[in-house]
């Protein structure tokens, strides 16, 4: 311990910011789950930087992972007054807002902060999904497909986009879109669910049990892939794995697009799906 505040102290002197050490604890209770200590090292954080927003920002993270959520929401909007351009700041206030079902309010945040980052792809995707969420399935569309523009090879982009063109009855673009996930990420169980859904929806029930059982047998190798990228590891990998594993395929299963063949024990079998 001696050694760390030896440490910011140094931080607080290069950098003549009487803000640096407390944003540093802060990030250090963080990491060691002691939220509650690390709000009051952001407030102090952020009563010595009065003009910045970064200290409002991780204090608003750190509320709302203690369900403290309109006080986060608080946070994230002073963060968002004292620095227009602070679009996590934005981010975090569209994420309390959707919850609080404020669907509106959420995407008039991301759109501020579009506009001062309007090639953000996690803005965009996260615009269109608010709008698919209100039922704008044109204007989803146009914010997917402005993301694909801007990343041709990027998966999330693609795979929302491919889903909003089956929405909007544009079948054979939406296959093309799936058919060019494959092709970019064909290790991605995305883009063969996609085709899964595009083989349902054209009535083709055996190109959708191939398209799903590609897509299971890639689900638990990208699950693990996606959180050991966030640091999980050990019996904790194993078990958040899991469950990410079972959760994505009740997703699959709960198709409504695969309703009229799920009652068929051979397309079940086909699939990778227990048979009833």
């Amino acid at each position: 311990m001696r050694r760390l505040a030896a440490l910011l102290a140094c931080a607080a002197a290069c950098t003549g910011d009487p803000s640096a050490p407390h944003l540093a604890r802060g990030n250090v209770l963080v990491n060691n789950g002691k939220r509650e200590e690390a709000a009051a090292e952001y407030r102090e954080a952020a009563r010595l930087a009065p003009k910045s927003s970064l200290p409002l920002e991780r204090l608003g993270d750190v509320l709302y992972d203690l369900r403290r959520k309109e006080e986060a929401l608080a946070a994230y909007r002073e963060a968002a007054a004292r620095d227009a351009g602070a679009f996590t700041a934005r981010i975090g206030s569209a994420r309390v807002l959707t919850e609080q079902g404020k669907l509106e309010d959420a995407r008039a945040e991301l759109t501020l902060a579009l506009q001062r980052q309007p090639t953000n792809l996690y803005l965009l995707l996260s615009r269109g999904n608010l709008y698919q969420r209100s039922g704008d399935s044109k204007a989803a569309l146009r914010d997917y497909e402005t993301a694909v523009h801007l990343d041709s090879h990027n998966v999330p982009a693609l795979f929302q986009y491919g889903g909003a063109l089956l929405e909007d009855r544009q079948v054979d673009e939406a296959g093309r879109t799936f058919d060019r996930l494959v092709e970019v990420a064909p290790d991605a169980p995305e883009g063969w669910y996609g085709r899964a859904r595009w083989s349902a929806r054209r009535g083709d029930g055996g190109g959708a049990a191939r398209a799903l059982a590609a897509a299971n047998q890639r689900v638990e190798a990208a699950a693990r892939h996606r959180l050991a990228e966030q640091g999980i590891k050990g019996e904790a990998l194993d078990r958040a794995a899991a469950e990410a594993v079972r959760t994505s395929r009740e997703q699959m299963e709960a198709e409504p697009a695969f309703a009229p063949f799920a009652g068929d024990p051979g397309f079940r079998r086909a699939a990778g799906f227990a048979v009833r």
